[in-house]
């Protein structure tokens, strides 16, 4: 008996750790580290954000370390928008339960009564996504449970029309303090960008990397200023509205060089339908999978479940 119920709880923790989306296989030929755009998040010569500032701003986090990897944008109590390529790790698509998102923290290390912590369901990788060329590098992740909104979580609106050159917009993130470093800052930063021209990001960028369909890029001529390593999945905001996806750039605040983010407006449709599955309840009908999101407890259950049925035997 005791042997049949360990089964059970292990199978449907074998089901819940999947993610829902088109099946995609990435050999390690697909890293975005071993490519020349390099991955972006961390905010160089930025400002520090006081208390309710960037409400939308969640950090994600791994469930074994709570190790900030990435950045990410509450759209609404249960649905967070980052960068696809936040998904990978050492070349593999990660697991729902190996991510934590917690909102309403300025500071890292901070344990606060206004800090929300999440497990997540599932996610749904765009279609399309390319990992070398970091075309279509958006997902949207669905939450174990939903955020209860308060000053410091807020849900960000969408924007309804595409990027404006000149625009100044703030990206907000917790990414590496200094180039070549792993050591990410305690408080979130933010930095004020211009929007580019894409017949000026062409250029810029033409021994670089393609700006594809979807793509925009923003940043200062003279460098300076930017986002890089740490802060990625984060959001650009423009007059309060969510635009942009921190996604990739070369090298950080570089002079000619500007940051490359995911265009929200050109995923518009998508994001709806994606809205409309979690809303119609389709996008975590996977089995048991819908009572498995992750839970430092259950995990502790299954472990004491098995050593009994060893203790116990057949």
């Amino acid at each position: 008996m005791l042997n049949s119920l360990v089964f059970l709880v292990l199978a449907c923790f074998a089901h819940g750790d999947e993610y829902i989306g088109s099946p995609m296989e990435l050999s390690a030929s697909y890293l975005i580290e071993s490519t020349t755009f390099g991955l972006t998040g961390r905010i160089v010569n930025g400002t520090k954000a006081i208390f309710g500032q960037f409400p939308h701003q969640v950090s994600l986090r791994r469930s074994w370390s709570e190790a900030h990897f990435c950045g990410g944008s509450i759209m609404s109590d249960r649905l967070v928008i980052t960068a696809a390529h936040c998904m990978l790790l050492g070349g593999s698509i990660i697991k729902p339960w190996t991510i934590i998102v917690v909102a309403g923290q300025l500071r890292l290390n901070d344990v606060t009564p206004w800090g929300q912590k999440r497990g997540v369901k599932a996610f749904r990788i765009h279609p399309e996504f390319n990992s070398s060329t970091l075309q279509n590098d958006i997902v949207i992740l669905e939450l174990s449970i939903p955020f209860a909104f308060t000053q410091t979580v807020q849900r960000v609106p969408l924007v309804t029309h595409d990027p404006k050159p000149e625009t100044f917009c703030a990206v907000s993130g917790w990414g590496y303090l200094e180039p070549g470093t792993s050591v990410t800052s305690n408080d979130l930063m933010y930095v004020d960008l211009p929007i580019r021209e894409q017949r000026e990001c062409r250029e810029l960028l033409a021994n670089v990397t393609s700006i594809y369909p979807g793509m925009f890029c923003a940043g200062f001529l003279n460098g300076g200023k930017d986002a890089c390593q740490g802060d990625s999945g984060g959001g650009m905001i423009c007059d309060n509205i969510l635009t942009g996806v921190v996604s990739g750039g070369h090298g950080c605040a570089l002079p000619f060089f500007p940051g490359v983010y995911s265009n929200i407006f050109f995923y518009k449709d998508w994001i709806e339908s994606v809205e409309n599955e979690v809303r119609g309840k389709k996008l975590t009908e996977r089995g048991c999978c819908n009572s498995c999101a992750y839970k430092t407890p259950e995990i502790a259950l299954v472990f004491l479940l098995l050593v009994l049925s060893i203790m116990i035997g057949p």
